[in-house]
């Protein structure tokens, strides 16, 4: 076996991809036309050493990519439940009239609603992890887990909302009843969104081969991850990552209670205030150790 085959082999074994490894074995082949006793190292270590820098490279640009597409999903999402509220006459845009719904409308809001937080916050995180650690050559496997994870529940959350939501319109049972042509508003509304939340989910679906492949590629630097104050650059031993999720969790209600008695709704703002905070608690509780946000429970406390 030659050189150049035990490097090929070895490179397959890290896995890189074929593409890739073919662009490496002729880099090398042109190296070794030119300067036949070269000395380049081992084909293990050259390989371990490409699938360190390649995996670290993809975990960051994956997380980047995740962000910007759960950004237009977000964007897209926010012009879907605005026209919405004005065509199909949701609660807040005054033509609601105490039209019935269907049972599930309100359970299907609610996981709309929970999916997006959660993509919100796992795509928001991904990015703040990528950022502080775009200038490492090569991060740790910790490091690169994490920022797949949070890569990967961002765009699977981000696709369900999108999905669910055009579904909302079938919750009206004074809508789909009249649902007959498309010159109906409703039904415009209904076939629009369906069409962009299709695109858009498709969109968000795409870029999990890439994410696979980074998982495949994970770089093998030991090493600890850190848990959500690194993410925020904290260090202080008295920063406990459950100490910042409850002062997220009260920056949330104060933030909420207070848009609610601007809008002359003080009771309303801290009802959703309440919920919001609970939920951020309940999702630092069941997605915390998994997302990188809080270490296991002898270190985290």
């Amino acid at each position: 076996m030659t050189y150049l085959d035990a490097l090929d082999s070895e490179l397959a074994t890290a896995g890189i991809p074929a593409r890739r490894r073919a662009r490496i074995i002729a880099e090398f082949t042109d190296h070794l036309a030119e300067n036949p006793e070269a000395e380049l190292g081992a084909p293990s270590d050259l390989a371990r050493q490409f699938a360190d820098e390649l995996g670290t490279r993809l975990a960051r640009v994956t997380a980047y990519r995740a962000f910007a597409a759960l950004a237009v999903a977000a964007t897209t999402l926010v012009v879907m439940f605005l026209l919405g509220g004005r065509t199909n006459g949701w609660v807040g845009y005054g033509s609601f009239n105490g039209n019935s719904t269907e049972r599930w409308y309100i359970p299907m809001l609610f996981v709309c609603a929970v999916a997006a937080q959660v993509a919100l916050a796992a795509g928001s995180l991904a990015l703040i992890r990528a950022w502080r650690l775009r200038r490492a050559l090569v991060i740790s496997h910790a490091d690169a887990l994490i920022l797949n994870r949070r890569a990967t529940v961002g765009l699977v959350a981000g696709a369900m909302t999108m999905m669910v939501m055009p579904l909302t319109f079938f919750g009206f049972r004074h809508m789909w009843a009249t649902f007959d042509h498309l010159t109906d508003p409703g039904a415009r509304w209904f076939v629009t969104n369906l069409i962009l939340g299709s695109v858009v989910v498709i969109g968000l679906l795409s870029l999990l081969p890439s994410v696979l492949t980074a998982m495949r590629l994970r770089p093998s630097l030991e090493g600890e991850a850190g848990d959500i104050r690194a993410d925020i650059g904290f260090d202080n031993p008295r920063i406990t990552p459950w100490r910042v999720a409850l002062c997220l969790s009260g920056v949330i209600l104060i933030a909420l209670t207070l848009t609610g008695v601007a809008a002359d709704d003080p009771y309303d703002g801290l009802a959703r205030g309440l919920l919001d905070a609970a939920a951020c608690i309940a999702g630092f509780i069941v997605l915390g150790r998994y997302l990188g946000l809080r270490t296991p429970d002898k270190t985290a406390q």
